[in-house]
């Protein structure tokens, strides 16, 4: 093989093709960056606007959004989501319904049959950074999908769709206790058998882990809540199926849900009454209790945090690399309190979303980091070497590839900040005898009042209050399971926000435009049949 000399003009042309090489990836970083800074900003003023309590201008401009990047295969899901979960506090349920379809869509692929990552993501994360690759969804995220798209279902009376999403729920619950720890430790594998490659030192990468869980502080206290799966999702299973069917295989799978609760949350004793309450057997739609899940705060967040790691790269001692770091939203109002013709009685932590959140990332960490100082130093080793072959030929031409890998390097230098952060906080349960009057009056710790609520007398119900802060008016969502089709819901909180302020200079979401997309009919995994 004959090699190119500076005589022969080859060191100018290599040089030459090197800068055009970084020049397009810098072009690419750019633009990557663009997405990701239009994407946090559209993220920081939806959450703004449900913090305030001003639901129609949060659905305007998750809807705007959504309908934009509806074909950014990269970032789809993050604003589907955003659209579906304000839609639906904002009391649009077509809408929400709409969006919520689109994000299933999206991480239905993922369900025991697609990869979680693709061999070329791998290698265009490395030149870039994590933002690039396609936002999937983390386990938390996507059993909250369908749970919180059942709500709809169960508020219209459409039993049967409601059915569904919770038995894909729970599917999603089960692939997450199987699969999330193999991934994990699939990946983390990848990412060590490249760490070694490069010969670096171990203590260079635990000492960057131990910075960035430093800078995040301790972990959310998790009272014993469970991580994965959610225990939510397992009790709104098991009401919902107690008290809509007399069927013996659905009694008992829902006593298989509750017992799963109790072995989430031990001495859990919400559960244990209703695990009483399928032995002695009532006809469906009889018993005359109501579930109130209290939904409170809105789900935690990321910020970015840049390090220096000591990794030599030509004449520099060091690469600089940006990581996610775990932020909780302290605004919420906790736990509530309820008071009827029937008693009193206050409600108890179901599911702490903070702590499963923070448990997903908090496993996904080492590869996080180890991930992202394999790309910086990547990046850093492809600036010198091109800056360094290009200066031994033409030593202005090195001097610019130098400062463009230098402009490269800084462009792509981004953590991955995406998740869904509409969702929950926490989600409370106040469990009560439903009064003869149908009329329950809900209250802050320390007793103000917050909403009243109206149910069918001596009948079960289900009863959904959210609220994203603890000054934003609360929304009452609620579900007449002794029905077979219960009327058309209402939203009896009051006051709220959900048409246009003269204030806020909101709008009513814009008319949805979306590419048609055929919803796939999955086949619906029976419910497992178990022996009483």
């Amino acid at each position: 093989m004959i090699t190119p000399s500076a005589s022969q003009g080859g060191g100018s042309n290599l040089g030459s093709l090197r800068a055009a090489i970084l020049g397009a990836a810098l072009a690419a970083a750019a633009g990557s960056l663009g997405c990701q800074q239009e994407l946090r900003r559209t993220t920081r003023s939806i959450d703004a606007a449900l913090i305030a309590g001003d639901y129609a201008k949060a659905e305007t401009l998750a809807t705007e959004a959504a309908t934009q990047f509806q074909k950014d295969e990269q970032d789809r899901l993050i604003y589907f989501m955003a659209a579906a979960r304000t839609a639906q506090i904002a009391g649009s349920w077509e809408r929400s319904d709409l969006w919520y379809r689109r994000a299933f869509d999206e991480i239905r692929p993922y369900l025991d049959e697609k990869a979680e990552a693709k061999v070329t993501e791998a290698v265009s994360t490395t030149v870039v950074n994590q933002t690039i690759r396609i936002y999937r969804g983390t386990p938390p995220e996507r059993i909250m999908v369908c749970t919180l798209d059942s709500i709809n279902d169960l508020e219209r009376g459409d039993f049967d769709a409601a059915r569904l999403k919770l038995n894909r729920a729970r599917d999603f619950q089960q692939d997450a206790k199987s699969r999330f720890q193999s991934e994990v430790a699939k990946q983390q594998a990848g990412a060590d058998a490249a760490w070694r490659k490069q010969g670096w030192s171990e203590s260079a990468a635990e000492g960057a882990i131990a910075q960035v869980r430093k800078q995040q502080g301790n972990l959310p206290a998790q009272n014993g809540m469970a991580v994965l799966p959610n225990p939510f999702t397992s009790y709104l299973r098991a009401v919902f199926l107690l008290s809509t069917s007399a069927d013996l295989g659905d009694r008992q799978n829902a006593r298989a849900d509750l017992r799963a609760v109790e072995e989430m949350i031990p001495g859990f004793a919400p559960a244990a009454l209703d695990i009483a309450l399928i032995d002695e057997n009532p006809a469906a739609g009889t018993m005359p209790i109501t579930w109130v899940f209290f939904l409170s705060g809105l789900a935690p967040y990321y910020d970015e945090f840049r390090l220096d790691i000591p990794i030599p790269v030509g004449p520099v001692n060091y690469v600089s690399a940006a990581f996610p770091v775990f932020k909780v939203r302290e605004d919420a109002l906790g736990a509530i309190e309820a008071a009827s013709a029937g008693g009193a009685a206050q409600s108890v932590t179901l599911a702490d979303i903070d702590a499963m959140v923070r448990a997903e990332f908090d496993a996904r960490l080492p590869t996080i980091v180890t991930q992202e100082v394999i790309s910086s130093a990547t990046k850093a080793a492809a600036t010198y070497a091109a800056s360094s072959a290009a200066a031994q030929s033409d030593s202005t031409v090195g001097l610019l590839v130098q400062i463009a890998g230098i402009a490269y390097q800084a462009a792509s230098t981004a953590a991955d900040l995406r998740c869904w952060g509409e969702m929950p906080k926490r989600i409370d349960l106040l469990r009560l005898q439903t009064p003869d009057n149908g009329h329950i009056e809900l209250r802050r710790p320390g007793g103000a009042p917050l909403c009243s609520v109206s149910v069918q007398p001596k009948s079960p119900s289900i009863v959904f209050v959210t609220m994203p802060s603890a000054g934003a008016p609360p929304v009452v969502q609620r579900v007449l399971l002794a029905e077979a089709v219960p009327p058309e819901p209402q939203m009896i909180a009051a006051p709220r926000t959900i048409s246009p302020s003269a204030e806020s200079g909101s709008q009513p979401p814009a008319k949805v435009e979306l590419d048609p997309e055929p919803e796939p009919k999955p086949e619906v995994k029976p419910d497992l049949k178990l022996d009483p």
